[in-house]
């Protein structure tokens, strides 16, 4: 298989030809009748041959109630719009930044084509510093599960809150037992049965609660075990046309490894000063609170980077409100260095404190692992 040199690629290189397309004026519900027949998951709104912004499974769900007579430029997200020439490396950093699937590639502002995450995840195989590194170095541990009982309202909270648009079913032991994606959850809404209002679908704070995961599930979940390599990862998700593939050992789930997971090792080969950081999951509209945090973070990176180079930082937060009390705040975090992976979880009903206390764990695991790096030298040293 012939190596690609990725710093030198280009999006016109990899990206796919238009597709399915929603124009200005079309209402919600013929843009969603349009995802549906073509098996999409987002799609690219135009206004003649010029992109307007991005309409997706996610969009319609993160919002209270969405009318289905509504103009699809009145519920579009505003989507980064690549130009052919951009490098591929720069692109994939632009479409994680926008979290989105993917982009209208443009010139002289008119749509020319479409870059997905599929069409970056598809030349990864060919990459050298990429194809050889095992599944257990790149997925996400501990991962977010629901069990066949619980709603399918359920599922989608977990979902909009994590990001994540397939989720793993697991039974009391933790064996992998199913699958739920955001397509079983808007079929489940859009079901004409469902409880909602006519002409509406159900959004982040109403939805199907009677729904069981295990009645619409997928029972024959893809899964790949921590040693194999991402090369085989990765045909295993393109064959399937996964955007999330379950890892496990012995049957019990230990991970997950999703295209984010994947475009997050591409960007962490961009050459940069500094570290590329990604802070999802927060609901608050402040930009102090956000300019707090990349402080924060910007700080321990700086420290990091005194005993190895930092790459790519992602910190994730659930929120969660109860009732009469502030809201408590589940961080964690992924740190991609020019070695090595690392994990951190904490809960406190602070945000600060918790980001504070991520990160203390985060520096003292990097420690951790260069102290006992130096051990081994020491050792293999010959004595004088």
């Amino acid at each position: 298989m012939k190596a690609i040199a990725i710093d030198k690629l280009l999006v016109k290189d990899i990206m796919s030809p238009p597709g399915l397309t929603a124009n200005k004026g079309e209402t919600v519900s013929e843009v969603l009748s349009k995802m549906r027949k073509g098996k999409v998951r987002e799609i690219p709104v135009l206004d003649g041959d010029k992109p307007l912004g991005l309409v997706s499974h996610k969009v319609l769900l993160s919002r209270r109630n969405v009318t289905l007579s509504a103009k699809v430029e009145h519920i579009m997200i505003p989507a980064p719009k690549l130009e052919e020439d951009m490098t591929v490396l720069h692109a994939a950093e632009e479409m994680l930044s926008s979290g989105v699937r993917g982009a209208p590639v443009v010139r002289n502002h008119k749509m020319i084509g479409f870059l997905s995450r599929t069409d970056i995840v598809k030349m990864l195989p060919n990459v050298d510093e990429l194809r050889q590194k095992k599944v257990s170095d790149i997925m996400s541990r501990n991962p977010h599960a629901v069990t066949e009982e619980e709603s399918v309202r359920k599922a989608q909270i977990v979902m909009m809150g994590l990001g994540e648009m397939t989720l793993p079913v697991v039974d009391k032991t933790d064996r992998l037992i199913g699958a739920i994606g955001m397509t079983e959850v808007m079929e489940v809404i859009w079901n004409p049965k469902a409880s909602k209002p006519p002409g509406e679908i159900m959004g982040s704070d109403r939805g199907p609660v009677d729904v069981r995961v295990g009645s619409v599930m997928n029972s024959s979940p893809t899964y790949v075990a921590p040693t194999d390599t991402l090369e085989k990862a990765v045909a295993v998700i393109l064959a399937k046309k996964l955007s999330t593939l379950f890892v496990t050992d012995g049957g019990k789930l230990v991970g997950v490894l999703s295209q984010i997971d994947l475009m997050e090792q591409v960007i962490s080969l961009l050459p940069r000063e500094g570290v590329y950081v990604q802070i999802t999951g927060l609901e608050v509209g402040d930009p102090e609170v956000y300019d707090v945090l990349y402080e924060i973070i910007g700080k321990s990176m700086k420290r990091i980077d005194r005993i190895l180079p930092p790459r790519v930082f992602s910190m994730h937060a659930s929120v969660y409100h109860h009732e009469g009390l502030k809201s408590k705040y589940s961080l964690s975090a992924r740190l991609t260095t020019s070695k090595s992976m690392y994990y951190v979880k904490t809960v406190d009903w602070d945000l600060y404190k918790a980001t504070d206390s991520l990160l203390d764990m985060l520096e003292n695991n990097v420690k951790r692992d260069h102290e006992k790096q130096l051990d081994l030298v020491k050792k293999r040293k010959p004595n004088l």
